[in-house]
């Protein structure tokens, strides 16, 4: 085999039923993929370039971003397969029970969507709530906090030395847990690290540039090539480069050119890795892992690379990925008899009614047709943005008084990512990520979640414009995921798909932010693991004598086994109410007679299970209702007013009490509960604001958020004035982000809707409390809410603008 060889396609590995995002290799032989279909699958090679699905690792139930493979140990002799995912957990299998982890990593708050192993076998996370962890013995060891956005990418160099890559564009190189150098140069997005032969590494991102570096963080190269973002990198036994990303490609790279371009027929190449045979696998948008060789025993057969070729041909090709297209000024076919300039070069042809793409290759001298590019859009109607053409720039309202915003938007791109981008630009909270996406969905003619074999995955949110599950081509609308945890979700927690709705004529409408319109809820939950804590409980109570009647027994076991198949899928799994009332009845023994430490899990069950069925709601036991129920079992009341430091047990139990409060606003029964007992509850709950938990405070605001909304109509002056109250209180002494712009959002919306609120922000100087914290924390999207109409008079607002 030689290395100037070109790669050429090898095999293919289809099982996957939807994006591939991550792949991996144990030894020549084994290769380890993850997916958005919520598995991770080990494929073993049969023969020189065949493998064959081997094991399908279930447990997660969300997007699994992220895969590592851990090499064998005493304990486990067949090695372990590592996934994370955008259920905020880590499982570790072992690779011969694919059915069960071996081990739940639970400390992330967000999606996982990076992971590593150092020599000694500790796992490294990255995650989106900008955190790196680094795990030891199955258990968190510490955390590496320092990024102001997502960790996109975690590398070891040791067991020392880790380096992470962020959304926030920087490099941060650790020892030991502490951060020893900051490193700077992207201009976007950090999405991978790959450590380099000679004591330097290589980093990725959404500028579409490779860097090379020194451990002492000197920049010493910048490679250009990609198009688009560059999602993923490794680096070959020859000490290649190998880069993938959104512009369809993998890339390689010697002396810091690149020297071949494998085109993918499919929209996004998301991962990339080698393999110890100097093969490169890749994971993509359509599904699919692929390998591809130099070594000519390993290459497929000439009908497969035919094929193959024909599939990248044929690949539709948006006009607006490709920029303004005037068909008649194109060259004909007679371009492709001159010789291209480098490796890569795409150039655009006129072939009878067709606009095609092609791409020179270095390795056989030669134009390769890569796709036909289709659906242009007329120039005329084009829209001129900060130098860009765009189909439409909407105007989007963040209150009354203030300055719109630009939301540029052309039919082509993913409502999600024009979204995210938006919120990211302008500094705003998810929260909008829903109504946004809708108001594109509304106004943009063409826009669609949905357009067959160009679909497009957002990397920022995991949202796309298919709905997950499936890779077809049909142009047919797409049916909501049926899983409830991984579609329709809470846009303050992650964006989810949208109904789609006929467009709207009046594409210049404004998207408004204040005051909250919709209800906020948690529902995201890694079942399997709340299933696996009872039990382990379980088993533990029945070892103590004072506890042994408390035991559920295994009918109780089975119930709530029932009670899980039904919320992986409550629309599928409906059942009957006998069979919701049982399991409610299991979640009241755990939660009233378990010992108090021991509770968590239960309470996290009952907060799912409010979202899907009224029983809990409905609840009545000697004048107790489930706010009752919720104040005691997850004694809110335990921790009093004067005390300073709860116990971890009663914030944990807290904070998911809350959680299940915050639920229960989603639900008819519930609101009339809430409304009645409104002035109990906010007694109970106001002082918790006190606690250190981050999680608890944020789960105090939302239910308060969730009052704003409650009290737009038959407001409870009484209670809207105890809430506004806790809330200046808590935003004189707030540091956390997303506490403050909860809080913030709760305030304006109070205030805008109701009189008596208005005439509180004057007593409780709610003005000067808003400059105080928006200095403070000067953060552009805490500025956006803070500077409103609502928090000033006129004359004070048309000053501050």
């Amino acid at each position: 085999m030689s290395n100037h060889a070109p790669f050429q396609l090898s095999t293919t590995l289809v099982g996957h039923e939807s994006d591939v995002k991550a792949v991996c290799c144990s030894g020549e032989n084994y290769v380890v993929s993850s997916s958005r279909d919520k598995t991770a699958r080990l494929w073993f090679r049969t023969g020189k370039n065949t493998f064959i699905e081997n094991k399908i690792f279930l447990g997660h139930n969300n997007f699994v971003n992220s895969v590592k493979y851990l090499p064998p140990t005493s304990e486990h002799s067949s090695g372990l397969v590592i996934s994370g995912s955008s259920d905020k957990t880590i499982n570790v299998f072992d690779v011969e029970n694919a059915q069960e982890p071996a081990y739940s990593l639970i400390g992330h708050s967000d999606n996982v969507c990076a992971l590593d192993v150092t020599p000694s076998g500790f796992i490294v996370s990255g995650s989106w709530d900008k955190t790196a962890k680094i795990w030891k013995n199955w258990q968190e060891s510490y955390t590496l906090e320092g990024h102001s956005q997502a960790v996109w990418a975690v590398l070891a160099i040791d067991d020392e030395r880790i380096l992470t890559g962020s959304a926030d564009k920087s490099i941060i190189k650790w020892q030991n847990g502490k951060r020893v150098q900051t490193l700077s140069g992207h201009t976007d997005c950090v999405r991978a690290l790959a450590l380099l032969p000679n004591m330097s590494f290589v980093s990725c991102g959404n500028d579409s540039t490779l860097r090379i570096w020194t451990f002492s963080g000197q920049c010493i190269q910048e490679l250009y090539g990609h198009t688009s973002f560059v999602y993923s990198l490794g680096v070959l036994p020859t000490g290649e480069i190998i880069s993938s990303g959104e512009d369809r490609s993998v890339k390689i790279w010697k002396d810091g050119k690149c020297i071949q371009t494998i085109i993918h027929p499919a929209t996004s190449v998301w991962c990339v890795a080698p393999m110890p045979n100097g093969d490169i696998v890749s994971g993509s948008s359509d599904g699919i892992v692929r390998i591809f060789s130099r070594d000519s025993e390993r290459v497929a057969e000439s009908q497969i690379l035919k094929e193959y070729d024909e599939q990248v041909s044929k690949h539709a090709i948006p006009s607006n990925q490709v920029g303004d297209l005037k068909k008649d000024n194109l060259p004909g076919l007679e371009a492709l008899q001159r010789q291209g300039n480098k490796e890569g070069q795409v150039i655009m042809i006129r072939a009878g009614d067709m606009v095609e793409a092609h791409q020179w290759s270095q390795a056989d001298q030669s134009w390769h047709k890569i796709g036909e590019v289709v659906d242009a859009v007329d120039q005329k109607s084009k829209q001129l943005y900060k130098g860009r053409e765009y189909d439409y720039v909407f105007d989007v309202d963040i209150g009354e008084g203030t300055p719109a915003l630009k939301l540029p938007y052309n039919t082509n791109d993913d409502p999600y990512r024009a979204a995210r981008e938006f919120i990211s630009a302008n500094g705003l909270s998810e929260v909008y990520m829903e109504q946004i996406v809708d108001f594109i969905l509304k106004n943009a003619p063409g826009a669609n979640l949905s357009s067959g074999s160009s679909q497009f995955a957002d990397p920022f949110t995991g949202a796309s414009r298919y709905t997950p599950g499936g890779v077809s081509s049909s142009s047919q609308t797409p049916s909501v995921s049926s899983n409830t945890f991984a579609a329709g979700l809470d846009p303050w927690t992650r964006p989810g798909p949208s109904p789609i709705t006929e467009p709207s004529s009046v594409a210049s409408r404004s998207a408004k932010i204040i005051p909250q319109k919709t209800y906020l809820k948690f529902h995201q939950a890694n079942i399997q693991a709340i299933l696996k804590k009872i039990n382990q409980i379980n088993v533990d109570l029945q070892q103590i004598e004072s506890t042994n009647n408390t035991v559920l027994t295994s009918q109780e076991i089975t119930t709530l086994e029932t009670l899980a198949k039904f919320l992986q899928n409550p629309q599928a799994n409906s059942g009957s109410n006998n069979d919701r009332q049982q399991e409610f009845i299991v979640i009241h023994k755990i939660i009233t007679q378990w010992p108090f430490e021991n509770r968590f899990p239960g309470i996290d069950l009952l907060r799912l299970q409010i979202l899907y069925t009224p029983i809990p709601a409905q609840y009545v036991e000697n004048d107790n209702n489930i706010i009752h129920l919720l104040i005691n079992s997850a004694s809110m009341n335990s921790w009093s007013k004067d005390q300073d430091t709860p116990t971890k047990d009663q914030e944990t139990n807290m904070m998911l009490g809350l959680r299940a409060l915050t639920n229960l606003f989603n639900v008819e029964e519930g609101k009339i509960i809430i409304k009645r007992e409104a002035s109990t509850i906010i007694d109970m709950i106001s002082h918790t604001w006190k606690s250190t938990n981050k999680n608890l405070r944020i789960a105090l605001v939302t239910v308060f958020l969730n009052f704003s909304v409650l009290y737009q109509t038959n407001a409870n002056e009484d209670v809207i004035l105890q809430l506004m109250a806790t809330l200046v209180e808590l935003l004189e002494n707030e540091n956390e982000s997303e506490v403050v712009y909860r809080a913030l959002v709760t305030l304006g919306t109070f205030i805008i809707q109701n009189q008596a609120a208005k005439e509180a922000a004057e007593v409780f100087d709610v003005k000067n409390v808003v400059k105080l914290v928006s200095t403070k924390m000067n953060e552009a999207r805490i500025n956006s809410i803070a500077i409103n109409r609502e928090f000033f008079t006129q004359d004070e607002f048309s000053r501050l603008i």
